[in-house]
């Protein structure tokens, strides 16, 4: 059922990213795009992986594997791993994982830099496995079949996109030589995620840039002089 659904909202967002073409607006005309691949996003993936969490204070999950695909307007994320009881070591009773999710968010940080958030929407159980008593693997299974995909927000987790945005603007000035002198000066830059669109196997983050006013700028004060060498 969460990989019928994955597909479905996969459909929604293709019939979206036609709709868009056919009026033109597929791409902003008036804001900055960043662009980038999906091999990129996969490895920027892959470096948050393994990573292990207890979810619903029961259920010890590990994720190993993930595949990424930008060609659906959203962004699928695929993550593949075990899960097992957190009270029982993790080879006594367990159940290989597939959660389905898709890149929820793209901001920028304090630094300037691009931060997404991969989030898990649903899960299916792919194989099991049991060494111990049949107890155990019912309350693993029963268990899991009640959990909903909220359940699975503590598994949710950014990942740095390689690129960051200049945030302050500054010009050194021209002088004191020449016929022409120019103050040293800077203007802030407010730079916001508008939009993100995942297309063509490549994520498209479209930018709002807005300076702030120019303010002067003052060279760094030099160090003082330190004392003079004596033979």
């Amino acid at each position: 059922m969460a990989q019928e659904t994955m597909i479905r909202h996969q459909i929604d967002g293709l019939e979206t990213l036609i709709a868009e073409a056919e009026t033109g607006t597929l791409f902003p005309k008036d804001l900055l795009l960043v662009s980038v691949d999906e091999p990129t996003i996969r490895a920027l993936v892959l470096l948050a992986l393994p990573r292990e969490e207890v979810i619903a204070g029961k259920y010890r999950v590990r994720l190993d594997k993930a595949d990424v695909g930008l060609r659906d307007k959203w962004g699928s994320v695929r993550l593949d791993g075990r899960v097992s009881l957190a009270g029982a070591s993790p080879n006594d009773v367990f159940a290989e994982l597939a959660l389905f999710g898709q890149l929820a968010t793209v901001d920028i940080d304090e630094s300037g830099v691009l931060k997404g958030r991969v989030s898990v929407t649903g899960f299916e159980v792919r194989r099991f496995g049991l060494y111990g008593e049949s107890a155990a693997g019912r309350r693993l299974l029963e268990g899991l079949a009640e959990q909903e995909a909220g359940a699975l927000s503590s598994l949710a987790f950014p990942i740095t996109i390689p690129v960051q945005l200049q945030q302050l603007v500054t010009l050194n000035g021209l002088g004191p030589e020449g016929p022409v002198r120019v103050l040293p000066a800077q203007f802030p830059l407010k730079v916001t995620v508008a939009e993100v669109s995942a297309q063509g196997g490549r994520l498209w983050i479209a930018l709002d840039v807005k300076a702030g006013s120019w303010t002067r700028a003052f060279p760094p004060t030099p160090a003082p002089a330190g004392p003079e060498a004596r033979p």
